[in-house]
């Protein structure tokens, strides 16, 4: 035990990358056991399945509390989540809004290119408002609470949210793409791309140049998570074949991007990270 704790205080990085992806990637996979891959978000949910998903999306809070607890000691896991009341908002307030205003922005793109199909907001609202909410509380206390400032210790922030990324959108939520999207073959493998390390790299970006900017306020980055989840359900658009669905996934992490370099370079993230030393990190 005592050798787990000195590794968990000399790697904590790889020690939360590890303990995340075990923890999610076993429940995760038990969905397996239950219903095939790609169905999970198309038929009437199994109770075992809709179970097994969400102890799997409480891996990076988990790996979070367990790492922190034991890097930091007592009362450690109170001071990081004491940071939730952390408002330091000023000018940042736009940029927790980014997410739904790039999704009206393809809604409006589609409108303009004459899309037609009638979308039903009210039935896509309930489930939008539980998604985000749900992910931004499970999340970012780990991805943003933990890893990110651990990272920034020793790379700059654009590297740092790179890495997280690549980590939260290639690996972690990439399997919970795989389990969820619903086409086959290549689509499947290009919207698992597009819609985990492509897009979610660039909100990384984003997400970092937030935290950096509230002087690391997790209630900032839990409202930004939650516009990520919700407006990406709520305003998503109707596609009639494989080829729109992947079309539009392209023109959204184009757009996110855009906007991504731009904050990056506004924000100085090149360079080398903000002092910023939470009691937790």
């Amino acid at each position: 035990m005592n050798s787990l704790v000195r590794f968990a205080r000399q790697r904590p990085v790889l020690s939360y990358i590890v303990l995340t992806l075990a923890w999610s990637f076993l429940f995760w996979g038990l969905i397996l056991t239950v219903t095939p891959a790609g169905t999970l978000m198309v038929e009437p949910m199994k109770p075992a399945a809709f179970g097994f998903m969400m102890l799997g999306l409480i891996g990076p809070t988990f790996a979070a509390i367990v790492l922190t607890r034991t890097i930091y000691g007592k009362g450690s896991v109170r001071a990081l989540y004491g940071r939730l009341g952390m408002w330091r908002v000023g000018v940042w307030g736009v940029v927790i809004l980014i997410p739904l205003l790039l999704n009206l922005v393809q809604l409006a793109a589609y409108t303009l290119f004459g899309g037609s199909t009638p979308i039903d907001f009210a039935a896509r609202l309930p489930m939008g408002i539980m998604l985000g909410v749900t992910a931004g509380f499970i999340e970012e206390f780990g991805w943003r609470g933990f890893m990110l400032p651990h990272l920034q210790k020793h790379h700059s922030p654009f590297v740092s949210a790179i890495i997280v990324g690549l980590v939260w959108g290639g690996i972690w939520h990439g399997f919970a793409d795989y389990l969820g999207i619903p086409q086959e073959g290549l689509t499947k493998v290009a919207l698992i791309i597009l819609l985990g390390p492509a897009l979610l790299t660039a909100f990384s970006v984003m997400l970092t140049a937030l935290y950096n900017g509230t002087r690391g306020s997790m209630l900032a980055v839990v409202l930004f998570h939650f516009f990520i989840s919700s407006s990406s359900l709520i305003l998503e658009v109707p596609t009639a074949s494989d080829g729109e669905r992947v079309m539009w996934a392209v023109v959204g992490v184009v757009l996110a991007w855009l906007v991504a370099l731009g904050l990056a370079v506004r924000a100085g993230m090149f360079g080398k990270a903000p002092m910023l030393q939470p009691r937790t990190v």
